[in-house]
């Protein structure tokens, strides 16, 4: 028998390169409170401005550790899953703002996949996506690599996985059928994770059959990847949200200054980008870097000397976190290479200062 599935496209949702957007969407999604959302940033090592810049850079790492604490806040009786199915109708290609409406627009189908892979760090996707076409059906198959992250347990990883290939699947799910401008369901939903014991609460309002324990994770449509224009197709519409997508993804915009484009990518890394790679990462070298920074007054040693100051001191109000963890988390090999530079940014070591403002 001759395999008729073909692949239409396929590419990485998963870009190191990203901005906070897509987390401050999950907050609304998940009900999460300004407060808990502060926690949450700056355990992860961001500084408390982010929750209001949604064009904060930030790595994949940092955002996977924020979704590990999203999926840890639900009770028991809760799974991820489930609370995504319940507010599924907060989902919408809306959501992917400047990105949404050029796929919106796209001449069909395929050309909106290709705008979405063409700027992956500005889908704030964490899987990889492959679609195939089959004789009745377009299948959208979605695989993450595992992640490793220090000191998470092994089922901590199972559920931050399965949360984010079901947030990838669901929105992917809800950007289609927008795209397309129809509400008609899926044929079918597949996970490649088992059940949640909790799933008798959203089984009744499924929008099609779903199954579970599969070989993949997958949302299958009717066959209508084809040269069909969609229905709000503009050529002219669709070049300038093209173009406008293509700036924002530079994050280079000339009213920001050299010295916050760097403390804003010092801030997305921990430990925080060297000299070298903050400068890659500006599409300029080391030393036009350097003259840069110059003219504005201050240089990249001073810029990460105070980004690693305030992240310290962020970690440092969370008591479950030892004065030597801190130190690792901001790159200090040594416990005592920390404790003499943090002395010398505040005046006293790391331990007296923690006693004094977290008991204050």
């Amino acid at each position: 028998m001759t395999d008729q599935t073909t692949v239409i496209a396929s590419g990485n949702l998963a870009s190191t390169r990203r901005t906070i957007t897509g987390l401050l969407g999950q907050l609304v999604l998940l009900d999460v409170s300004d407060r808990e959302a502060l926690q949450l940033f700056t355990d992860a090592g961001l500084p408390s401005r982010a929750l209001e810049e949604p064009d904060f850079p930030i790595s994949l790492e940092q955002e996977l550790l924020i979704c590990m604490a999203l999926v840890r806040r639900l009770d028991s009786e809760r799974s991820a899953l489930c609370v995504l199915f319940e507010n599924n109708e907060k989902m919408g290609i809306e959501n992917l703002g400047v990105l949404g409406m050029a796929m919106r627009h796209a001449a069909n189908a395929v050309a909106a996949l290709e705008v979405c892979f063409n700027f992956p760090q500005l889908t704030w996707g964490h899987s990889r996506l492959l679609v195939q076409r089959k004789p009745d059906a377009a299948v959208f198959v979605f695989n993450m690599q595992r992640p490793e992250i220090r000191d998470a347990s092994s089922s901590d990883i199972d559920a931050l996985v399965e949360y984010c290939l079901a947030l990838d699947l669901m929105t992917s799910m809800s950007n289609i059928q927008d795209i397309v401008d129809s509400k008609d369901p899926p044929l079918h939903i597949r996970f490649s994770f088992p059940e949640p014991p909790d799933w008798s609460r959203v089984r009744d309002t499924l929008p099609c059959p779903v199954e579970f324990s599969c070989a993949e994770t997958s949302v299958a449509f009717p066959a209508f990847f084809n040269d069909e224009p969609l229905p709000r197709a503009n050529p002219l519409v669709f070049r300038s949200y093209v173009s406008i997508a293509q700036k924002l993804s530079l994050m280079l915009a000339e009213e920001i200054s050299i010295a916050e484009r760097v403390t804003r990518w010092l801030w997305a890394y921990t430990p925080p980008l060297k000299r070298g790679e903050v400068a890659s990462q500006l599409s300029m070298s080391e030393r036009s870097l350097t003259r840069q920074l110059g003219k504005e007054g201050t240089s990249y040693t001073e810029l990460l000397a105070k980004v690693q100051f305030e992240r310290a001191k962020n970690y440092l109000r969370n008591p479950a976190l030892a004065v030597s963890e801190v130190g690792y988390r901001l790159g200090y090999t040594e416990p005592a290479a920390f404790t003499r530079a943090f002395s010398k940014w505040a005046g006293s070591s790391p331990l007296k200062w923690r006693r004094y403002h977290v008991q204050s």
